[in-house]
């Protein structure tokens, strides 16, 4: 029996480089004598098979956004066994990252170096840095007025979160560099992380509180210090309270 295994991200923005991954497909019993596979409806059927596993992936990038149905078939000379897979394309304006690799590279220009294998952006990255922004607001408790969480097309409208969210991709990037590479990179990891802090506690941004897009006269400045500020002497009192 033929066991189709398919490793890809599940979300990817439209014409960015992303790589479908066969290779831990198997058979119980004789080898695969081919894989092949469809990156979506609109492609015809691509061998990528090769004597060495390591090689069974295509690399790809999708021109529209939407649900893509990928389609991998595999066969071991006997039986053919065909399975379908699903990833989500997204457009730039819906992505609505907070920073970008021209950015980074700005500054670390030698992280050009260093894209993961299948990837030519760090986009994953400012999207997961994105989403721990999103993340850190909802822990901390700063949310819309009726207790939701603030989504990721409320925030950032003037720009405010782009250091933030800059300092936190590059954490992200060094951490996972000193990681596989070691502690060569330790003291990068450090200055970023710091350099994140410092624009994570400071100021203030601004809410699109009606999720208009723009900020309007209905919507309010998030003083963050203040805030944080308030928020630790409330834990303070509420010790305080306890004890007496």
């Amino acid at each position: 029996m033929i066991f189709i295994n398919c490793l890809r991200e599940d979300l990817v923005q439209v014409n960015d480089k992303t790589r479908i991954d066969v290779s831990r497909s198997f058979v119980s019993g004789d080898a695969i004598t081919d894989i092949l596979i469809k990156p979506e409806a609109t492609e015809d059927y691509i061998s990528i098979f090769d004597a060495d596993k390591d090689n069974w992936f295509l690399d790809w990038s999708y021109a529209t956004d939407g649900t893509k149905t990928i389609s991998v078939q595999a066969t071991d000379g006997l039986s053919t066994v065909s399975n379908d897979f699903t990833l989500t394309v997204i457009s730039v304006e819906d992505d609505n990252l907070y920073s970008d690799d021209s950015q980074i590279f700005a500054i670390e220009n030698e992280l050009k170096r260093y894209f993961p294998s299948g990837r030519n952006s760090y986009l994953n990255i400012h999207r997961e840095a994105q989403s721990r922004i999103v993340n850190y607001l909802d822990r901390k408790r700063i949310w819309n007025s009726d207790g939701t969480t603030y989504n990721k097309n409320q925030l950032n409208l003037t720009g405010e979160l782009q250091k933030w969210s800059l300092y936190e991709a590059i954490s992200i990037i060094y951490n996972d560099l000193f990681i596989s590479s070691g502690d060569k990179f330790a003291a990068k990891v450090n200055e970023y992380k710091e350099l994140r802090n410092i624009e994570r506690d400071r100021g203030a941004i601004r809410i699109d509180s009606n999720s208009s897009g723009t900020i309007d006269s209905g919507d309010h400045v998030q003083d963050l210090k203040t805030f944080m500020m308030r928020l630790r002497w409330l834990v303070i009192l509420d010790l305080i309270l306890r004890v007496k």
